[in-house]
């Protein structure tokens, strides 16, 4: 804690010398010194003191983030952790990682919100607590209850009660597997943070967030995109007497389907890998998450190469070397 305290001591006295003139200037030497620290937390050998510079992380953030205009804050450069704005502008939600001695995992972050009764922006702390849930899949809590992950995507899912953030994350897990995930947030009455939510429809597991767990070796695709895919029309070609279909253009959370290695080590996590012509989905359906099953995803938004003759060699007997 000494420490951190002469290292903000030392900063707010070379911010000294801009004033009130350039704001984002000393909010971008704030974000600077964070990258170095964050820095200094994953090049650690030692586990303890890893530990200890992070909490130094922790509490020098937090410090920057309740100074005043610190949610206008851009944060563009940081690399080494994660921080996302929601769409809605309504919040920006920080994360970031720490590996342990055992390669195990532990995830941090705080989330940074406006409560309109107190007429300001309030903090609260994520501190990963996955070890400690019974059900992980179905728990629905605060931010006291969090399944630690860090995020990349923020996808607003509105309905006439709520504004759900649904968040796609990675977990780094443990020496064996890797994990995504598909979180749920919203806000409640008293601008409180809830994780987990019932919005998942026709999933095979009744399920409050979807948890992806595969091995360590494997890379699985979770992307927020626009896809097309296509639809049974209920009709026959009446020439073939096959079913018609028709391509629809949609957004979609698309992701690899996981299958296992080997047919003896069915559902075992660290066995299962994705395969990428395999594909499921969700789409959105009333303010909730439509599963489906198999997905033929074709990006129309992705830019392709021009396609480029080349002329065919074919074997011919008669050619002389």
């Amino acid at each position: 804690m000494k420490r951190i305290l002469c290292y903000i001591t030392l900063i707010l006295i070379c911010l000294s010398g801009y004033g009130q003139k350039d704001k984002s200037m000393g909010f971008r030497i704030w974000e600077d010194s964070l990258i170095q620290l964050r820095n200094q937390v994953m090049d650690e050998p030692d586990e303890t003191t890893r530990l200890a510079l992070n909490e130094d992380f922790m509490t020098l953030l937090e410090e920057v983030l309740q100074m005043p205009n610190s949610f206008k804050f851009t944060w563009d450069s940081v690399k080494n952790f994660s921080v996302l704005v929601s769409p809605d502008n309504n919040f920006k939600i920080f994360t970031w990682y720490v590996v342990k001695k055992d390669y195990s995992v532990e995830n941090f972050g705080f989330i940074q919100v406006y409560n309109e009764g107190r007429k300001k922006y309030v903090l609260f702390p994520l501190y990963d607590k996955r070890s400690t849930l019974d059900y992980p899949k179905t728990v629905i809590g605060n931010h006291n209850r969090w399944y630690g992950a860090v995020y990349y995507t923020i996808i607003p899912l509105r309905t006439k009660d709520f504004t759900y953030y649904t968040l796609l994350g990675w977990n780094g897990n443990n020496i064996f597997t890797n994990q995504k995930i598909i979180e749920v947030l919203h806000f409640n009455k008293e601008t409180v943070p809830v994780f987990g939510a019932r919005i998942f429809k026709n999933f095979p597991e009744r399920v409050s967030r979807v948890i992806f767990e595969y091995s360590k070796n494997a890379v699985l695709h979770l992307n927020y995109e626009h896809q097309q895919y296509a639809v049974s029309t209920g009709k026959l070609n009446p020439k073939t007497r096959e079913p018609e279909y028709r391509n629809v253009n949609s957004p979609m959370i698309i992701f690899d389907e996981l299958i296992p290695m080997e047919e003896k080590v069915q559902n075992v996590p660290a066995y299962m890998v994705p395969e990428s012509s395999l594909n499921q989905g969700f789409i959105e359906d009333n303010g909730k998450w439509l599963f489906m099953k198999s997905v033929r995803g074709s990006n129309p938004d992705k830019v392709r190469p021009d396609y480029q003759h080349k002329n065919r060699n074919f074997y011919n007997p008669n050619k002389t070397k």
